[in-house]
């Protein structure tokens, strides 16, 4: 099962008062100057024992290797990538219509999480899970544990294989 992550008000946070993992070591915190929100190692080491494919799908324009990296200093290896360039390329292709800020199931991901409202919206039309989170909330990663076990199990069964 794969699952994906925004990085804005999401897995990087800009509140004062947010919990962040641990600041990179010098020189590394020079270059990466943005901390991941607290919780996301424990979560992503977590659910790759379970078999889960981690990914990040922003809609920024930091670059797929300024993200890895950041991500791998952070002891987190990202099964894909999905920046601005990457949307564009593969959702909004040549369409004339506007597409919507992310289509998570364009890239074969069975659940995303996010921050924006809008996102969940566009699930509900385009048919993609998307489990919302509160920037605020410390207790963040055990709703996105309990719904990506739940997604995994509903997709089990509907492939035929009754959980």
């Amino acid at each position: 099962m794969k699952i994906s992550f925004d990085l804005d008000d999401t897995l990087i946070l800009s509140e004062k008062g947010s919990l962040y993992e641990t600041q990179l070591k010098f020189p590394f915190n020079i270059i990466f100057k943005e901390r991941l929100r607290k919780g996301i190692i424990d979560l992503c080491e977590e659910l790759k024992l379970l078999g889960y494919s981690i990914s990040v799908y922003t809609t920024s324009d930091r670059s797929i290797k300024y993200i890895k990296k950041l991500f791998a200093l952070n002891k987190i290896k990202l099964d894909k990538i999905i920046n601005q360039k990457e949307h564009e390329r593969v959702v909004q292709a040549r369409r004339k219509e506007i597409m919507p800020s992310k289509v998570p199931s364009r890239f074969g991901i069975d659940l995303h999480v996010d921050d924006d409202i809008s996102v969940k919206q566009n699930g509900v039309q385009y048919g993609f899970n998307v489990l919302i989170i509160n920037k605020n909330d410390n207790d963040w990663w055990k709703k996105v544990f309990s719904e990506a076990k739940r997604i995994k199990k509903l997709k089990r069964y509907y492939n035929g294989n009754k959980a």
